[in-house]
């Protein structure tokens, strides 16, 4: 389905063009009715053979009410604009066709009305007139035709070019990502709230759960309307209207967005692509100015920043525009700009982030980065993306955009393909980003080894620690990976790279033995683990290294043993427990000639070993 707006100056005939083609009087306010001009918008259709509707959007023509003209262009995709035969062209027919240029709509037909009152020199200069204005579009073939509402033969051609034009625009693509900005909102008795507008990049459905912006309130569709009937299914690209539940008349107004796809975002700042019109009287905007700007059908007062002092009539720059109020709107929407004070449109252009946060265009980085989103190719799109988030979820990646996740999911997995990017479970990384992280965790872990070499490994909280600018999920992911690329070992919750092992020299091997022989001097006066570093006190590494590895053992109460003598010790007590089937402290120290400062923390290591279990005030064997 397609909608067409009209255009044109005030009193040119929109309004009664609309009527003499479709029956409906889009005139729907009793003031419009009464002052003879369209105020707001409004709305009509025509029906094609195959059941199809043309949705027809009437906009007011005088330049008073401007704004409500471009709310009502901003989701069309083609135009009808209409020029006097008496008058010609005049200054709301160029602000209304630079808005037509200025939203790229690129599908539409011009008409001539009021034929039938001048004479067919004057109807054909006023189409000389129109050939002009229009001479540098030639490649859009905008077909002009006259139209007199008393001849039924223009009605049947303009509804004919109409009909032609809708065969031309191209189909709307589904996304599954379907969004209303609402144009009007209205209480119906017996039902309860009403609103309407055109229904964007998905299907909305009778009951479906939805949520409105601002404020993210959860609502339900109960009703839906289309062209005057009742429908379950809304379709892509009609007018929609819609009894909505859960929220009341007085919360909600134009310009609010009625969303069915839960993870949208909003942001305060905004990236765009920016155009001045060109003007006879040169216009200029400077750095900084506030303006007003209009996308589908809100309104928002910002501040526009470009890199220059001041952007000229004609002249384009990236800009970058700043609200007081959180806006949603999609990658690659249109938009358009006035400034405040001064009835007249400035200029208008498109969205390439959504999302942006603030910086400075004077630097070159920013203006690279959006040169490669202005053409909105989808593989650019997603790689600058993860320029700038560096990091992201999948279902999160890209919601205000035009593509839908299955488009997103294919081209993604085609640029992993490429090494291009990094895919992980349900992460998107950015290639250089996550290079980066992949040989600072390598070269991390080296510095430790180098640090502690006689550490097999390190605990890897202690490498999480020094990866502020990764969470949890990632920082397990990248861990994952690397040992899966065979770069790390992972053993008992320590981390070491995967090649790594402790290699001695002559000297340290010489120290190793002096503090073994040391211990086993004397069996019966075993060292603390205190005593022992401070008799070698620049080796406390090399301790460490022989504990981890267990060629020193341990025990409670930092009592050092070696195996030689532990092993020793409890064969000892074992062969003792088989004869007599169990054994006190005062037994132990019998046996072993030991104090009881030994024999507790001797037993207690045979108990955590599985050998024996304690029993009361005795030991017996463990089954």
């Amino acid at each position: 389905m397609i909608i067409f707006g009209t255009a044109g100056h005030i009193d040119h005939g929109k309004t009664t063009l609309i009527q003499a083609i479709t029956g409906i009087n889009a005139d729907r306010l009793p003031e419009e009715k009464e002052r003879g001009m369209t105020i707001d918008l409004g709305f009509a259709w025509l029906e094609t053979e195959n059941g199809d509707k043309i949705g027809i959007i009437d906009v007011p023509g005088h330049e008073n009410f401007i704004r409500n003209m471009i709310i009502g262009m901003t989701s069309v995709d083609a135009f009808i604009l209409v020029v006097d035969a008496k008058e010609g062209w005049k200054p709301q027919t160029e602000e209304h066709f630079q808005i037509i240029r200025l939203l790229n709509i690129d599908y539409g037909l011009i008409v001539i009305t009021k034929t039938d009152l001048v004479s067919p020199e004057q109807s054909e200069s006023v189409r000389l007139e129109i050939q002009n204005k229009i001479s540098n579009l030639i490649s859009l073939k905008i077909p002009i035709l006259n139209f007199n509402i008393t001849e039924k033969n223009n009605i049947k051609q303009l509804k004919e070019g109409i009909k032609k034009i809708y065969s031309l625009v191209p189909e709307k693509k589904d996304i599954g990502k379907p969004r209303l900005f609402i144009d009007r909102v209205f209480d119906i008795k017996g039902s309860g709230t009403v609103v309407t507008g055109t229904l964007l990049n998905g299907n909305f459905y009778q009951n479906q759960q939805a949520h409105i912006f601002p404020g993210n309130k959860k609502i339900r569709l109960r009703k839906l309307q289309s062209y005057g009937l009742p429908v379950e299914k809304a379709i892509i690209g009609s007018r929609v209207a819609i009894n909505v539940s859960g929220v009341e008349k007085e919360e909600i107004n134009r310009g609010d967005l009625i969303y069915g796809y839960p993870k949208y975002q909003s942001s305060r700042i905004i990236d765009v692509e920016v155009e001045i019109l060109p003007k006879k009287e040169p216009n200029s905007i400077k750095n900084g100015s506030e303006i007003d700007f209009i996308a589908h059908t809100r309104i928002l007062r910002g501040r526009v920043v470009f890199s220059k002092g001041t952007l000229k009539s004609g002249e384009k720059s990236y800009a970058q525009i700043r609200f007081l109020e959180p806006i949603s709107l999609f990658l690659g929407d249109y938009f358009i700009i006035r400034l405040p004070g001064l009835n007249e449109t400035a200029g208008g252009g498109r969205v390439l982030n959504p999302q942006a946060s603030k910086h400075s265009f004077n630097k070159a980085l920013w203006n690279d980065w959006l040169d490669k989103r202005r053409n909105f190719n989808i593989c650019e799109i997603i790689l600058t993306e993860l320029q700038k988030n560096r990091t992201i979820k999948k279902d999160e990646f890209l919601v205000n955009s035009p593509y839908s996740n299955l488009e997103i999911e294919k081209v993604t997995a085609e640029l992993k393909d490429k090494n291009l990017l990094f895919l992980y479970a349900n992460w998107i990384v950015d290639k250089r980003f996550w290079l980066e992280q992949v040989q600072y965790a390598l070269d991390s872990i080296d510095k430790m080894h180098q640090d502690y070499p006689f550490k097999a490994g390190f605990p890897v909280i202690q490498l999480r620690n020094s990866f502020a600018n990764l969470n949890d999920d990632l920082f397990n992911i990248l861990i994952e990976y690397l040992a899966q690329k065979n770069k790390i070992k992972i053993k008992n919750g320590e981390i070491a790279l995967f090649h790594h092992s402790v290699e001695l020299s002559k000297q340290q091997e010489s120290i190793i033995k002096k503090i073994v022989e040391y211990i086993e001097k004397d069996p019966l006066n075993l060292p603390g683990k205190k005593n022992l570093e401070e008799k070698f006190l620049d080796y406390q590494d090399i301790i460490e290294y022989l504990i981890k590895r267990n060629e020193i053992i341990l025990l409670e109460d930092e009592i050092l043993i070696t195996p030689k003598i532990y092993n020793t010790m409890k064969e000892k007590i074992i062969n003792y427990l088989k004869k007599n089937g169990s054994i006190t402290i005062g037994e132990v120290r019998n046996l072993l000639h030991i104090s009881r400062k030994y024999i507790v923390p001797l037993l207690t290591k045979m108990d955590e070993d599985s050998i024996t279990r304690r029993k009361e005030n005795i030991r017996v064997l463990k089954n």
